[in-house]
């Protein structure tokens, strides 16, 4: 069951970064190891948004993400700004965040900000027993705001999210 969660946080960090080529072209990839996930919400959120994808055109998917996570603080996957806005609370929670990756040997090779939701994940899924990871868990209780905002401009990704969410007992 562990490392079904891991799997499970691993596809949505996938999922949840920027609908590029390489995204597209590893979706019979994901969609197999989606299939091999026992059934649950979250194999269900993930089989629904691996549909969406195939359904949209790679513009729209990335004009619509733009639009969503990049031109609208109030939907950005950077999570603490949900949480802190741009305080020293934040500052601090970003220092953290690096240090808790630092510490684990987790390298950030994407130029994002500790708190980008999609490295968060994948960090829970590859690093699950690392000193620190509370904050994480603890940052990731914006996601139910963050869920609820994007329902009027993303409603694809929302529903993505909810599983998760659902899991965190947000």
């Amino acid at each position: 069951m562990i490392k079904e969660q891991h799997k499970y946080l691993k596809l949505l960090s996938i999922l949840l970064q920027y609908p590029d080529d390489t995204l597209f072209a590893g979706l019979p990839e994901l969609e197999k190891i989606v299939e091999e996930l026992p059934p649950s919400e979250q194999k269900k959120g993930l089989e629904e948004f691996l549909c969406y994808l195939k359904t949209q055109k790679t513009r729209c998917l990335q004009e619509l993400y733009t639009a969503a996570f990049d031109m609208n603080p109030s939907t950005t996957l950077n999570i603490t700004y949900h949480l802190w806005g741009d305080s020293e609370k934040r500052a601090g929670a970003l220092t953290s965040l690096r240090q808790i990756y630092q510490d684990a040997g987790y390298e950030c090779t994407t130029g994002e900000l500790p708190d980008y939701l999609p490295m968060m994940l994948e960090f829970l899924a590859v690093c699950p027993e690392a000193q620190g990871i509370n904050l994480i868990w603890e940052c990731l209780k914006a996601l139910e705001e963050l869920a609820r905002r994007l329902q009027e401009t993303a409603l694809s990704y929302s529903k993505l999210l909810q599983p998760l969410i659902d899991n965190c007992g947000n």
